[in-house]
């Protein structure tokens, strides 16, 4: 059984119904992004706090999304896989799950967040209607196709699987997984397969923008090279030499190649780009501020204008 769009959802914990401040979710899923934080390519936030039971924030991918979701009432992490290619079913879930569970332990690390989650349970939704009908034969079709999947995942514990909102054949058919017994997100993971690190390095000259404002406090002599575009630097900036990432090659010269040198961007990542060719024109001394400007708007200057 083949599907192309999915998705999983984990609920709060201890009570998914009660409110959640969802605001503070815009700048973390902006520091996920930074940090490359999430399984897959990370692209915007989009924040729907304002629909009643909505999508609340959710942070867009280019294959899954990510949401921490209000819908039918109950609110919960959101992950949806939106190209599956060829893997079957159950293997598409799988996949997911672990993209789930990172995002998980990614948000109960962060003090930003304050939720918890249930991760003895979740719900399946099969999105595509045609191939997955919200019946008991479309049921049947996709209890089957999963169960060796759910096996995987919490073993011995044994778990149940029924059919969710069986009562509107006009929503997407949903499966509710629940374990027999508690299990920890960091031993699903294991299960899984090895885990990336919570937050992956830009490069490997990375500096943190709490470093750059020490440089700045203490008056080190540093030289900050801003290789964003004209309007970026207009919208927003920090007072560095604007050397757009396309005309570095041909402004090596203006710089000295023995000075500590800072290099920033938006979010990190052509910055690092910059000081990899930096670094191998001669600069040893050039680091990346790792998540750019927007990770210094939102731990350093909040006054600046965000874009």
């Amino acid at each position: 059984m083949n599907l192309q769009r999915i998705a999983v959802k984990f609920f709060v914990t201890p009570d998914p119904r009660a409110p959640v401040d969802l605001e503070p979710f815009v700048p973390l899923f902006h520091r996920v992004i930074q940090q490359a934080g999430f399984e897959g390519l990370l692209v915007d936030v989009a924040d729907y706090a304002h629909v009643t039971e909505g999508p609340g924030v959710m942070l867009i991918g280019h294959d899954v999304d990510y949401a921490i979701d209000a819908t039918g009432g109950r609110v919960g992490l959101l992950v949806t896989r939106k190209r599956c290619g060829p893997l079957p079913l159950g293997e598409a879930l799988l996949d997911t799950l672990r993209k789930a569970l990172i995002a998980v332990r990614v948000l109960e690390a962060d003090a930003a967040s304050g939720l918890r989650f249930a991760t003895d349970a979740f719900e399946l939704q099969l999105l595509d209607r045609l191939a997955a009908p919200n019946d008991a034969d479309g049921f049947a079709a996709v209890r089957a196709a999963i169960a060796p999947a759910v096996e995987k995942l919490f073993g011995d514990a044994g778990c149940e699987l029924t059919r969710a909102h069986s009562e509107d054949a006009r929503k997407p058919l949903a499966v509710a997984v629940a374990a027999r017994e508690a299990i920890a997100a960091e031993a699903l993971l294991q299960r899984l397969g090895a885990a990336p690190p919570r937050a992956q390095a830009q490069s490997p000259w990375d500096i943190e923008v709490d470093e750059l404002k020490r440089l700045r406090d203490s008056g080190a002599d540093f030289v900050l090279i801003d290789v964003r575009e004209v309007r970026e630097y207009e919208t927003c900036n920090l007072g560095g030499d604007l050397v757009p990432l396309g005309s570095l090659a041909g402004r090596l010269g203006d710089f000295d190649r023995e000075a500590h040198t800072i290099v920033h961007c938006k979010t990190g990542g052509r910055s690092a780009k910059a000081v990899a060719a930096l670094r191998e024109a001669g600069f040893e001394k050039a680091w990346n501020l790792r998540g750019g400007i927007l990770a210094w708007i939102e731990r350093i200057d909040p006054s600046l204008t965000k874009y």
